[in-house]
């Protein structure tokens, strides 16, 4: 599993440069709609980083639940000391929205979770279809 704690970081290393560089632009309180699209844009985004990758590594089963955890944990590890020093972390970012980024981490996390549930593949098997 080390290739997925490793994704995890990766994940979470773009994710955070993302916020870092334009979360001034997701966390508006005068705009709640930029706000509640940086919520479903995580599940589009979420989707696209783990499912793919369970196919290709071909991961099934309960090892799917493994891996899932395995890609959020270095993530919520590292998060909850980021978090701690919001303020230098994000100068981007008003100490007041510390809470609602904490609310959107832990929406991410759990989508990435779900993912070690979901049990259709993400490549469908080839098949031909006479119409003879």
């Amino acid at each position: 599993m080390p290739f997925f704690l490793c994704w995890g970081f990766a994940i979470w290393l773009v994710a955070s440069a993302v916020f870092r560089l334009m979360g001034n632009y997701f966390f508006i309180l005068e705009e709640p709609l930029f706000m509640i699209a940086a919520y479903i844009l995580a599940i589009p985004l979420v989707w696209i980083a783990t499912i793919p990758i369970y196919s290709l590594k071909k991961i099934k089963g309960t090892e799917r639940l493994q891996a899932a955890t395995c890609i959020a944990l270095p993530g919520m590890l590292i998060d909850a000391v980021v978090l701690l020093v919001f303020d230098n972390v994000f100068p981007n970012l008003s100490a007041d929205l510390d809470r609602y980024f904490a609310s959107w981490l832990l929406w991410a996390y759990s989508l990435i979770l779900i993912t070690g549930f979901i049990k259709a593949p993400f490549v469908r098997k080839n098949t031909i279809y006479s119409s003879n």
